[in-house]
C-alpha cells in the first residue's frame, strides 16, 4: 500500500513538472509572437509615416504650382497651418478620452452588482 501511494505521489509530481514545462514553452512562444508582432507594427507605422510625408510634399508642390504661382513656401505654410489645426484637434480629443483619474478606473457597475449579490 505504501509503495502504491509513493508511486501515485511521484507520478503526480512528475505530471506537475511536465505541466509547468509545457506552460513555460507556451509562454515563450507567446512572447516571441508578441515581439514579432510589435516589430511588424512599428515597421508598418514608420512606413505609413513616410507615406504621409510624401503625400504632404506632393500636395505642397501641387498647391505651389496651381494656386500660388510657384511660391511653394506659401503652399507649405498653408498646409502646415491646416495639418497643425487637425493635429491639435485630435490631440485635444485624445487627451480628453485619456484623462481618467484613478477614482474613475473602478468598474462601478460591477461593484454595484457584487454589492447587490452580497446583500441579497
Amino acid at each position: 500500500m505504501g509503495q502504491l501511494l509513493r508511486e501515485v505521489a511521484e507520478d503526480g509530481a512528475q505530471l506537475a513538472r511536465q505541466e509547468v514545462q509545457l506552460a513555460r514553452i507556451e509562454f515563450a512562444q507567446i512572447a516571441r509572437d508578441i515581439g514579432k508582432g510589435t516589430v511588424l507594427a512599428i515597421a508598418a507605422a514608420m512606413l505609413g509615416l513616410l507615406t504621409v510625408q510624401m503625400l504632404v510634399f506632393g500636395i505642397v508642390l501641387l498647391l505651389g504650382d496651381a494656386l500660388f504661382r510657384g511660391h511653394y513656401w506659401i503652399a507649405a505654410f498653408v498646409l502646415t497651418v491646416i495639418l497643425g489645426g487637425i493635429a491639435f484637434y485630435l490631440l485635444k480629443r485624445g487627451t480628453a478620452l485619456l484623462s481618467i483619474s484613478p477614482r474613475n478606473i473602478k468598474p462601478e457597475q460591477t461593484l454595484a452588482t457584487l454589492r447587490r449579490h452580497k446583500d441579497g
